[in-house]
């Protein structure tokens, strides 16, 4: 059951939480969105109502941003007016420990990481979807109806190649002049040439007139020629998801992204800063709870903190706190560090300092 002190205390934390989401975003917005917006009414003349919903589609993205620093805003809010009026002196004249004061805080910043996860593994992704889609559609260069010489290479585990396909020309979805080696144990296996061809969402590849040849791995000699006017295979990939754009990181959830790592992996493509993106979709939610920490840690002080200077420390934490993010990454796409462990670098520095500094508090 929730005591009076925890209500009170997150009462404290509504306010100032609600009016950071409102400042933060309002700040991102301004110097990220809107620019992007005015590039396309200037390049491509999108009408306004597009451009509106291009923006409420870009929202929620933003609105996750700024759930972390909203939590250490409204910390430092709400712990610096308690101190500023005493009432923490008072409270801790009562028998109640600082630590037990902050218990509210950590747990609203852990409720805050949640809610962070599940917007951006919700609601974030569709809409930076529609909002690229949106985009996409009135940019005259995302607007390419036919794609020529697409190329794409599997690898096994080890390294060895398993599939090379190439596709001469896409074009409304059906496939001219198709080629596809199979290896077996990095030796050629299987060549299929094929005329035209079409996928099935299925799982299956569809080839018409066209010609396969089998190599035998014992006789290199020998060779199996076989022609056909329709052959079917099973391949997963999609070939119209070959030609595709690469998606942002706010348009995939983790499962999406963890995907798009296993399917480079199998490529042979360098998966790192994938890698770190993943993590990173964990790590940035979980520094609500870390910012509750260390805000705790700041707002108790014997001055009163009003909200100007609390915005103020909070943009200089958050400052602080993305140069180390900077420097996470850097360390994990150089392979210095793992990808975990340079996703994590900020939460564990940051937080480690909150711990320590609230008990000297």
């Amino acid at each position: 059951m929730i005591s009076i002190l925890d209500r009170y205390v997150i009462k404290e934390l509504i306010g100032p939480f609600i009016y950071g989401i409102l400042a933060f975003s309002l700040i991102l917005a301004g110097s990220t969105v809107l620019f992007q917006l005015v590039d396309l009414a200037v390049k491509h003349q999108v009408p306004a109502l597009v451009l509106g919903q291009i923006f409420l589609y870009k929202i929620p993205a933003i609105v996750a941003y700024t759930f972390p620093m909203s939590m250490l805003f409204a910390t430092i809010s709400a712990v610096g007016r308690l101190n500023g009026n005493s009432e923490i002196i008072a409270l801790r004249a009562g028998g109640v420990s600082v630590q037990r004061i902050v218990v509210p805080l950590i747990i609203s910043g852990f409720i805050v990481s949640l809610l962070t996860i599940a917007f951006n593994e919700i609601i974030v992704p569709r809409g930076s979807r529609n909002a690229e889609i949106l985009t996409a559609n009135w940019s005259t260069q995302a607007n390419q109806p036919v794609k020529k010489n697409i190329n794409y290479t599997e690898y096994a585990p080890n390294g060895d190649p398993v599939r090379l396909i190439n596709v001469a020309e896409l074009k409304d979805n059906r496939l001219n002049n198709i080629s596809i080696a199979e290896y077996d144990q990095g030796r050629l296996a299987r060549l299929i040439r094929a005329k035209t061809g079409a996928w099935n969402p299925a799982g299956e590849w569809e080839f018409n007139n066209g010609v396969m040849h089998y190599f035998f791995p014992d006789d290199p000699n020998k060779l199996s020629v076989i022609q056909f006017k329709k052959e079917v295979i099973n391949l997963k990939m999609n070939p119209i998801d070959l030609t595709a754009r690469d998606k942002s990181l706010e348009e995939l959830n983790s499962r999406a992204l963890k995907a798009q790592i296993e399917a480079k992996r199998r490529t042979g493509q360098d998966a790192t800063h994938d890698e770190v993106n993943f993590h990173l979709k964990w790590s940035v939610p979980f520094a609500s709870l870390i910012f509750a920490i260390i805000g705790a840690s700041v707002g108790i002080r014997p001055v009163r903190t009003s909200s100007s200077v609390g915005l103020g420390m909070s943009l200089l934490i958050i400052f602080a706190y993305y140069i180390l993010m900077a420097v996470g990454m850097s360390l994990g796409l150089s392979h210095t560090i793992p990808a975990i462990l340079a996703a994590w670098i900020p939460n564990i520095v940051v937080g480690i300092v909150g711990v320590i500094l609230i008990p000297r508090r």
